[in-house]
């Protein structure tokens, strides 16, 4: 199976999620016994689950439209597997045969549709993404030790524990950040000098009581387009009339879905670029309309921007 087909079922299971009544029990890529043979595992794109209720999804993104012969193969899955219902999900959708014997049959159509701007602009608009970034220049970080520990602890030490363990390290930043949404709401550029306590932080075992921050402050917000829009439902729905639309951003692999007026938003920001001495902070939403959030996936947290070579480190003995 292509990453492709993979990311396009993943999709369309998180679409489901967000139209499907709440208790529902999702699952991408399941596996199932056979009903005539036990001991043999049924693969499945995608299954819901809901009191007695049995559903099967079984989608394609392939070129070519799908016709008749694969619906017939669903039939037979249908029957086989013992569903209650069975979907198909076409990206490129369904032949005028393929529909008609889908109906006779009970197997329930639904595809992608790619909006145009005409539609775009009659569905609502577009929805304004940002990411919010803090810059921290001629930063200098105090690491304090008990005096006992003199001997103990180098310079040395910390810059190695920084740079094998970053993400040990990531919560200092953290908290500075969130000390400055507190203090400095408007992100207006300033002056940091404060002590963040520590408690948790070990260096070579050896627990770190306090950290001093000093820096220059400033906040940058950048904002993406949306590349594309679209919308998920019945091949025989017009776009504007279909209910659950699905909106990319240019900002690496990251989903909106809205349904009605409920949205889930997934980001995946392995690829987003931190420049040195920056600090991810949020990722920013204005909707066209009011909107309930159901959920948000955050996948690929990008790595901490904070280089080495482009600051201080001090120790401190008390």
């Amino acid at each position: 199976m292509s990453d492709a087909s993979d990311r396009f079922e993943i999709q369309i299971k998180r679409i489901n999620e967000l139209i499907e009544q709440p208790g529902s029990d999702i699952t991408w890529n399941d596996h199932i016994p056979d009903p005539d043979n036990p001991n043999q595992a049924r693969q499945i794109d995608i299954t819901i689950r809901r009191d007695e209720s049995f559903t099967v999804i079984e989608c394609r993104i392939h070129k070519k439209v799908q016709d008749v012969k694969w619906i017939e193969e669903l039939i037979g899955r249908r029957i086989s597997l013992q569903a209650n219902t069975l979907i198909a999900v076409s990206a490129s959708g369904f032949t005028k045969g393929a529909i008609r014997k889908a109906k006779k049959y009970g197997i329930i159509l639904r595809d992608i549709l790619t909006l145009t701007e005409q539609e775009i602009i009659a569905w609502g608009g577009k929805t304004k993404v940002s990411v919010t970034l803090f810059e921290y220049k001629k930063l200098t970080l105090t690491f304090s030790f008990d005096n006992t520990l003199k001997n103990k602890i180098t310079i040395d030490d910390i810059e190695l524990a920084m740079l094998n363990n970053g993400n040990d390290f990531h919560g200092i930043f953290e908290k500075m950040s969130t000390a400055i949404e507190q203090d400095n709401p408007d992100h207006e550029p300033c002056l940091i000098k404060t002590k963040l306590s520590s408690n948790i932080l070990k260096i070579n075992g050896l627990l770190v009581n306090n950290i001093g921050f000093n820096a220059e402050f400033l906040s940058h917000t950048k904002q993406y387009n949306v590349s594309s829009i679209v919308a998920y439902d019945s091949p025989e729905s017009s776009v504007i009339e279909r209910n659950t639309y699905v909106e990319q951003v240019e900002l690496g692999n990251f989903e909106i879905m809205q349904s009605t007026d409920i949205v889930s938003v997934v980001l995946d920001l392995s690829s987003l670029l931190i420049p040195s001495n920056y600090y991810f902070k949020r990722v920013n939403f204005e909707f066209t309309r009011a909107v309930e959030m159901d959920s948000v996936y955050i996948i690929g947290l990008p790595d901490l921007g904070i280089q080495l070579s482009n600051f201080n480190i001090e120790l401190k003995f008390e």
